[in-house]
């Protein structure tokens, strides 16, 4: 069947914010007042390792997050990701950061709705300090697998990462001649990382979360166009200045970068795997973003064309809640986050096939949009 006339836009990006949850109200509406009906709103939780000996004995600290994932123009993502440092005192205090990443394509089945271009916060962005050389790891796993791989990542380095709930859709029912039963629920995992601590953290991910066995999960990077990440990784102690993490952030501030670590941290043979597995490299994610209750018929159908599985995340529109009746009761519009994997070549015809798919049901609520992954790694039956 030949390609429906895939009207995409080549000049959008992805900026996601990670907030306290009891902060996201009164930040979108500070940061992003004109493009609230176009932002996702995420629950999620975050991870704080405990330091010293007594502490494991006391319950597990995860914090609840919202991550906010927004598309804009190219031109705007400066501005936003300034409105958010601002609204959310981002350079102040912990527990939040905002990214960028570059959609190498997006679709919209309708015109997405903005008013005018946003207005910035403060006539100078001067003080906000992103880094532009981050990584976004990215890893989904069996529910209540994800600890040994956020322990990992911190011990490696990285800011605690965040978990957001979903579900993976595909052949789970037997895994190859083992017959392995795979739960359908999952924790995604994501962390901001500096591109030079990307393939530590990474790998020790893996090797902690035995990502390289059955049914274990699957996990990759993406570049990051320009971040400002200012989550703790441990507890912090009534006796204790500042974290190891937050000592080394504050060294490649000063330094400009993570150069300086290299003559460190050579000697230690930081991004090698004792026996290396095979990589995949230079994947597309394609992401679909749909009024919830619609995605199941489009996971079928990009199931049916091969692809081995997709992972359903869920969320809800930022501004478009309505009060029940008359009553002080809100009812938010849920919305599913569909994310696959994909070679580039097979882009355009998975894309087709999902735009098909939602004319004959009428669903015009959906957006697609795609992202370079450079490397990802999973287990293969072979």
């Amino acid at each position: 069947m030949s390609i429906t006339n895939l009207e995409y836009q080549t000049n959008y990006s992805l900026v996601t914010a990670i907030l306290p949850r009891d902060s996201r109200a009164d930040v979108l509406e500070q940061a992003i007042p004109d493009y609230l009906n176009n932002a996702v709103v995420i629950h999620a939780r975050g991870s704080l390792e405990r330091k010293r000996w007594y502490e494991r004995f006391l319950p597990v600290i995860n914090p609840e997050q919202e991550v906010v994932e927004l598309i804009a123009p190219d031109d705007q993502v400066d501005t936003i990701m300034n409105n958010f440092v601002i609204a959310a005192g981002m350079n102040r205090h912990g527990g939040s950061a905002v990214y960028s990443i570059s959609c190498g394509k997006a679709l919209f089945m309708t015109q997405l709705e903005q008013k005018r271009p946003i207005d910035p916060l403060t006539s100078s962005d001067g003080t906000i300090r992103y880094k532009h050389d981050m990584v976004g790891i990215f890893c989904t796993t069996q529910k209540g697998k994800s600890d040994a791989i956020i322990n990992a990542a911190i011990a490696e380095g990285s800011p605690a990462p965040t978990i957001v709930y979903g579900q993976g859709r595909g052949i789970r029912e037997k895994l190859g001649l083992l017959r392995i039963a795979i739960s359908p629920e999952k924790e995604l995992v994501r962390v901001i990382v500096n591109s030079y601590d990307a393939d530590p953290v990474f790998n020790a991910m893996v090797e902690n979360g035995n990502l390289d066995q059955p049914g274990m999960g699957f996990i990759y990077y993406m570049p990051v166009s320009k971040a400002l990440v200012n989550i703790a990784a441990a507890s912090a102690s009534g006796n204790q200045l500042a974290t190891q993490h937050q000592i080394v952030k504050a060294i490649d501030d000063m330094q400009d970068g993570t150069l300086w670590r290299s003559a460190t941290t050579a000697q230690h043979g930081r991004g090698i795997l004792g026996n290396a597995p095979s990589f995949l490299t230079d994947l597309t994610r394609v992401s679909c973003v749909t009024e919830r209750g619609r995605g199941d018929v489009l996971v079928e159908a990009i199931l049916s064309e091969g692809v081995s599985g997709a992972t359903v995340a869920y969320g809800r529109k930022a501004g478009v809640d309505k009060h029940l009746g008359k009553t002080d009761i809100t009812l938010s519009k849920e919305v599913e986050i569909i994310e696959i994997i994909l070679q580039p070549d097979l882009v355009d015809h998975i894309v087709d096939k999902l735009v098909q798919e939602a004319r004959k049901t009428g669903n015009e609520d959906i957006y697609f949009y795609t992202k370079s992954v450079p490397k990802a790694l999973t287990y293969f039956n072979v």
